[in-house]
């Protein structure tokens, strides 16, 4: 049995959090640079923790993310070391499972003679208490972190800048050191990006003043204060931990030193009122789910917002849900229904699971008799709530004037669906392929992310899906051709022919017209690039310029290149195959490169020394500007930039028809340090093999090797343009495509 004299749990979570807090040590009062911090996850189930959770697993503070439950542990033969102590986490529980039986009232058996068990929904969600264990805890054979499963398939930064662009929040780059959010205007206020250090500094910031501007009353309406006040804190606390919580999975990382000056204040809050921690976790992870669903231009629905204002328009209610003295099981214990886990009354629970998004209050009491689907296993619960039996038509009924809050579990709305006919992966794979998305067998249901080919595409992986059969199987799909996403969960029924053909052209009429809108979009900003452009003024002398990125690189301005009319960023023109500018490159003081929103890319280059005398002969192509300046010095040849290796094929390709008969030379990035493969060799050979050209591979000693040295400007920089010359001149014909001699060749210096 529990202990009487322990204080409840949140008690005990915010004298925790208190004392983090006077340390500085909270998990949100550590900063981090971006991708250096993960969300703690389960790796058995799947599980990202969230809300509380999340909170009390972070500030254990493991750079590892991976825990698990004793169990699971011991299912990957590995043991808890002996004196470690588990790390309870919070759930609600909103089903069950019972034994079956007929209509008659029998047990139902399998083939094997064994009870079968249904899934039951509960009229009352039960909240419980796991408890897990960190990866440093356990002895045994445990597997190493896989990076793929916290490695981002993103750029934090661009997925930001999405964000902040879907939101329809006012911003306005109007401040010289400061940001804030003014409830008055709804306007978010703060200094221009390239006042902060770095990029991921500004959508830091940013975000954190986005979290404060959902809470104006027509999106979430939280309690905002005059500063100082406890509203105040009370905001900021929670602002602060949907931050960090944002930097997690966006991996933009975290800076809290902007809001050390709140700490008193928090800590006040706390220790008059220890439930507020929970309080604040469970908005801040509402906060961050409204803000990263803006990815997909998502609002909360209007059904939603209506909900939160019917709590928060009842005063007494909300006093009564803010003021409950709750006490949360420890580990012994196995749970009890939520109402009484709140302490609220019948209509304000109504209202605390509609704010919760649990689902809607059935109305109470009932205006009329009301059948319900009420199954032989639930006779007695339902009549225990209230309902009657009518004997004639053989259906249990709610009698007007029931209380509806109590029968609404059994309404026919609430009727539980039909068994599954089929497979669920083979019901999944339907819906995979009706969208699309081609597969080899049936789609593995892991939880964990493919990638697949699309219709039309077979040699890209252009799809992507996730499935789950742990509990009620569910997943989602995507198809980014078509740009359609959408989740899934069992139903147990079968699409016909027709519906599947239907489907199918759907998605092919949306992948055409999204395609065309694509194009438009190309077309718009090769427009507006070319004018602003053109408008702009040859770049300065080499003597006169003062760019850092191109001392550092140690290269000339080539190419008709520009500066813009500030002279803080050098602007890189692309080209298409008929000489049509398309897309601009912009490169910051810092090095840091960004292309126009919804610009072309694929296929456009940036030429240095073209004509169609030289070009006829031969053509070497390169991934960045500087490397390509280097190598254009070195060797006095025309080069093509493709910006990345992604590109180095199309690029490839569009060289190869505009000089059927040159020579195409690429001379690759050597990324021997990525973990998962050699991606610039890897894309420089695939490029070279579709056209028949030829690779060469900037070789490094080992100093070089470990300074991270890997393309031939980095190789001008450490012995001179010589030495590039020279390795280009040696490589030539080394490697069409992808030989051994080039591997071996590489082997011979990575040993030196």
């Amino acid at each position: 049995m529990a202990h009487k004299d322990r204080k409840p749990f949140h008690e005990e979570f915010a004298a925790q959090l208190i004392n983090d807090l006077k340390k500085g040590t909270a998990p949100w009062q550590k900063p981090w640079q971006p991708g250096e911090l993960h969300a703690p996850l389960n790796p058995v189930s799947g599980t990202v923790y969230s809300g509380i959770n999340r909170v009390m697993l972070s500030r254990k503070g493991y750079e590892d993310p991976r825990w698990m439950t004793l169990r699971q542990a011991n299912s990957l033969d590995c043991r808890v070391r002996k004196g470690e102590k588990a790390q309870p986490i919070v759930y609600w529980q909103f089903s069950k499972e019972e034994p079956a039986r007929d209509n008659d009232g029998k047990p139902v058996l399998d083939g094997d003679g064994n009870q079968v068990m249904e899934k039951v929904e509960l009229s009352r969600p039960i909240v419980r208490f796991s408890s897990v264990f960190h990866v440093s805890q356990l002895e045994g054979n445990i597997p190493p972190l896989d990076p793929s499963t916290v490695r981002l398939a993103w750029d934090p930064n661009q997925k930001a800048e999405t964000i902040l662009e879907n939101s329809g929040a006012t911003i306005k780059h109007n401040q010289r050191n400061r940001a804030y959010y003014s409830l008055r205007s709804d306007e978010i206020c703060l200094p221009p990006k390239d006042h902060f250090p770095s990029a991921d500094g500004y959508y830091v910031t940013a975000l954190h003043e986005l979290g404060h501007w959902t809470g104006h009353p027509s999106r979430m309406d939280r309690e905002f204060g005059p500063f100082g006040s406890e509203p105040y804190a009370r905001e900021e606390l929670r602002a602060e931990i949907a931050s960090w919580m944002l930097g997690q999975d966006l991996g933009i990382g975290h800076d809290p030193g902007q809001h050390l000056a709140y700490v008193d204040s928090w800590v006040s809050v706390l220790e008059k009122d220890p439930y507020e921690i929970v309080r604040a976790c469970r908005d801040a992870e509402k906060i961050k789910q409204h803000v990263l669903s803006m990815e997909q231009k998502q609002e909360l629905s209007q059904e939603m917002m209506a909900q939160d204002k019917a709590v928060a328009s009842s005063p007494a209610e909300k006093k009564e849900h803010l003021d409950a003295r709750v006490h949360f099981w420890h580990e012994n214990e196995t749970g009890k229904p939520l109402q009484e886990f709140l302490g609220l009354s019948d209509d304000a629970f109504a209202a605390y699971l509609r704010d919760e998004g649990v689902g809607k209050a059935p109305p109470a009491p009932a205006k009329e008799k009301t059948f319900l689907a009420v199954s032989f296993r639930e006779k007695d619960r339902a009549k225990a709530a209230g309902a009657k039996w009518d004997g004639k038509a053989k259906l249990w009924y709610a009698p007007e004037g029931a209380d509806m809050t109590k029968l609404g579990t059994w309404l026919p709305s609430k009727e539980p669906s039909p068994a599954p006919t089929m497979d669920p992966k083979d019901e999944f794979a339907q819906a995979l392929r009706a969208a699309g998305l081609e597969l080899k067998g049936a789609p593995i249901m892991d939880g964990k992310i493919h990638r697949v080919p699309v219709t039309g595409r077979s040699n890209a992986l252009d799809g992507a899906y996730q499935g789950f059969l742990d509990g009620h199987p569910a997943g989602w799909f995507q198809n980014y051709v078509t740009g359609e996403k959408t989740t899934w969960k069992t139903h147990g029924h079968t699409l016909t022919e027709d519906q599947k053909a239907s489907l199918k052209q759907e998605a092919a009429e949306r992948g055409q017209r999204r395609e065309r809108e694509r194009l438009a979009r190309q077309d718009d900003v090769a427009r507006q690039c070319r004018q602003a452009f053109e408008a702009l003024p040859p770049i300065r002398p080499i003597e006169e310029l003062d760019h850092p990125y191109l001392l550092r690189k140690g290269v000339p301005p080539l190419g008709g290149i520009k500066e813009s009319s500030d002279g803080k960023l050098l602007l890189i023109p692309l080209y298409n195959a008929q000489g049509e500018l398309r897309n601009v490159q912009e490169i910051d003081w810092e090095g840091n490169k960004k292309f126009q929103k919804d610009g072309q890319k694929s296929g456009c280059f940036f030429k240095l020394d073209f004509d169609e005398k030289h070009s006829t002969n031969e053509v070497i192509l390169t991934e960045g500007y500087a490397t390509g300046v280097s190598v254009n010095v070195a060797t006095n040849k025309p080069v093509a930039v493709a910006f990345d290796a992604g590109n180095l094929e199309p690029v490839a390709k569009s060289l190869r028809e505009m000089f059927p008969e040159a020579k195409i030379t690429i001379c690759a990035d050597n990324d021997h340090s990525r973990e998962h493969g050699n991606i610039g060799v890897e894309k420089a050979t695939q490029a070279a093999q579709a056209i028949g050209g030829e690779v060469v591979i900037p070789v490094f000693n080992k100093e070089e090797r470990a300074a991270g040295l890997t393309d031939f400007n980095d190789l001008q920089l450490s012995r001179g343009l010589a030495e590039v010359a020279g390795q280009i001149s040696k490589g030539k014909g080394v490697a069409r495509g992808h030989d051994q001699h080039l591997g071996r060749e590489l082997s011979r210096e990575m040993t030196r």
